[in-house]
């Protein structure tokens, strides 16, 4: 089955899923995509569209319709505050066998796999991708199914207020106007977010879901955007082991960075 992300707990937004497919682009231009990516690779920063399409000499509309397809494979990545486009993680691996790594110790396939391994779990990285989370990498153990590009809503899920854990009150504030939060509804989000830092880590289940989610931001030295750990199984067997599953998440950040999980 697919995998979707729970709410974190105690909530109770509504959670949207948007699925990688579910929109479909009319460009689907295998070179432009590449000439896309070597762009990155030449200027080495976050690029607008508007530039893309100047670059490459593409028509705007074309570029927008590309760039769309690439966000929602999780090739690439959407700031929506300065309308920016990156490379998401996924394409760590395609950089470092071209001899150019993605960032020096910053090999999240490795994570992924080593927690997978030790877990059982699916394990997954998302990112933000305005108001949604979506998942650019996972791993996933026989008899399982997960879907890459999935975007889940920021508010409600566990991988979303994760990564609202490591967001200013502020800016909390003013994605929760955005998304039309309900203004009795944010001192009690506050207070969930509160409760994720001083845990470390957001967990629970989306309604009609037999899984429950692990979920923790990883260290932002050395990533190009926020980025959140996910872990997710059977809802009774990560209940149980829902101690020794955080343990090991934060032991494989550790492992992997040289530096704990994030603890406000």
């Amino acid at each position: 089955m697919t995998l979707i992300e729970p709410s974190s707990a105690g909530g109770h937004l509504a959670v949207r899923i948007k699925r990688a497919g579910d929109r479909r682009s009319l460009s689907r231009s295998a070179t432009r995509a590449l000439d896309v990516l070597e762009l990155f690779g030449r200027r080495r920063s976050p690029i607008r569209a508007m530039e893309i399409a100047r670059e490459l000499e593409m028509h705007p509309s074309t570029t927008n319709q590309l760039l769309k397809t690439m966000v929602d494979s999780g090739h690439l990545v959407f700031n929506a505050r300065d309308k920016s486009y990156l490379p998401s993680q996924r394409l760590t691996e395609f950089a470092a066998w071209i001899g150019e790594a993605y960032g020096t110790g910053v090999r999240l396939r490795d994570l992924i796999l080593q927690l997978q391994a030790r877990t059982g779990m699916v394990v997954t990285v998302s990112t933000p991708n305005d108001l949604f989370m979506q998942v650019v990498d996972l791993a996933v153990p026989d008899g399982m199914s997960a879907q890459r590009g999935l975007q889940v809503s920021l508010f409600g899920s566990a991988v979303g207020s994760a990564y609202l854990s490591m967001l200013e009150d502020s800016e909390i504030a003013r994605l929760a106007s955005r998304a039309r939060i309900p203004a009795p509804r944010i001192p009690k989000l506050f207070d969930e977010v509160a409760q994720i830092r001083r845990e470390g880590h957001a967990d629970g289940a989306l309604e009609g879901s037999p899984y429950w989610s692990v979920a923790m931001p990883l260290p932002v030295q050395g990533l190009l955007v926020p980025t959140v750990l996910g872990l997710a199984g059977p809802a009774d067997e990560v209940v149980a082991r829902l101690g020794e599953l955080s343990q090991r998440m934060r032991e494989a950040i550790t492992d992997w960075t040289g530096q704990p999980a994030i603890d406000r």
